[in-house]
């Protein structure tokens, strides 16, 4: 059996067991109603599978016990961590193109614009090895073009978007670009200094794309009607989220976020089904934002 073959199995076994606990026999079964798996012929023996388990704990950091007395087989622990999740959701998705081809147009697509995802690893060979990168950058409020060259620090994914988050040579500004109006990428061959700046803790306290603003990460409290509230349960906002009350009229949710634009448009975006708690400063902020926008329609 293929190595491809094997790491598919390890995502099947892995996406069914997160379904419920299962045996042996009822993981097979449901791969035999799965044309995907039928496909590549994924069906395996109990050793093999015996031997799947204690694969996916080493590589996938996720830990399946089997229970004796009912012989079912149930997650225990699931620290898979975010990229290796991400690469298995897109593995799942490419799998699922190519069985739409041969099933019709079950398989229906948002229309967009590509997400310029193609510069992604030379971006990431830049930053890794310290190049500058030479562009043509596309700004969405005027239409107009500039040519850029930036030292690559990290790429970041928000909201449905890349980022690069890189130093600008012309100011010494540490700015963030959209992949999808980079055009005409060249990998310079020019070096320069590691930079000092830690990406992540600098972005941990903020909803999307938008720091290095003002605004002070505070404790955020919502309170959402139960329909949406249980939405954003299974979608968090942030990675601060906490569940603090939940009831028959409303679900709370606290966060330890920064206030910025694009997470005051989020909470607008859920419109009456969402209430700002605290702190007071966000709550009257949105009101005065709702109270112009209802100004529109007068």
């Amino acid at each position: 059996m293929s190595v491809r073959q094997t790491i598919k199995r390890h995502y099947k076994i892995i996406s069914l067991l997160r379904l419920r606990p299962m045996t042996y026999e009822e993981v097979q079964d449901m791969m035999a109603d799965d044309p995907d798996a039928v496909e590549e012929d994924l069906f395996s023996s109990q050793r093999t599978f015996q031997r799947d388990i204690k694969d996916i704990e080493t590589i996938h950091k996720i830990e399946i016990k089997c229970n004796r007395s009912t012989k079912k087989y149930a997650i225990i622990e699931d620290v898979e961590e975010t990229h290796t999740q991400r690469l298995r959701e897109n593995f799942d998705l490419l799998n699922a193109i190519r069985l739409s081809k041969s099933f019709g147009n079950q398989l229906i697509f948002e229309e967009r614009k590509p997400l310029g995802t193609q510069h992604l690893a030379g971006l990431l060979h830049a930053s890794q090895n310290y190049l500058a990168v030479e562009f043509e950058y596309y700004k969405f409020w005027d239409t107009s073009v500039s040519k850029r060259k930036v030292k690559p620090i990290a790429l970041k994914e928000a909201q449905n978007r890349w980022y690069l988050i890189a130093e600008d040579t012309k100011d010494g500004i540490i700015k963030n670009f959209s992949l999808d109006r980079i055009m005409e990428l060249e990998i310079t061959k020019d070096r320069f200094a590691p930079i000092e700046y830690e990406a992540y803790e600098e972005f941990k306290d903020c909803f999307g794309i938008i720091n290095g603003t003002d605004e002070e990460a505070v404790e955020v409290v919502l309170s959402f009607t139960p329909r949406e509230g249980r939405y954003v349960e299974s979608l968090p906002l942030h990675h601060s989220q906490e569940l603090i009350l939940k009831n028959k009229n409303e679900i709370q949710f606290k966060y330890f976020i920064r206030p910025t634009y694009d997470f005051k448009m989020e909470i607008l975006s859920y419109g009456d089904q969402v209430k700002v708690i605290e702190p007071k400063s966000l709550r009257t902020q949105i009101k005065e934002e709702l109270e112009r926008s209802l100004a529109n329609y007068n």
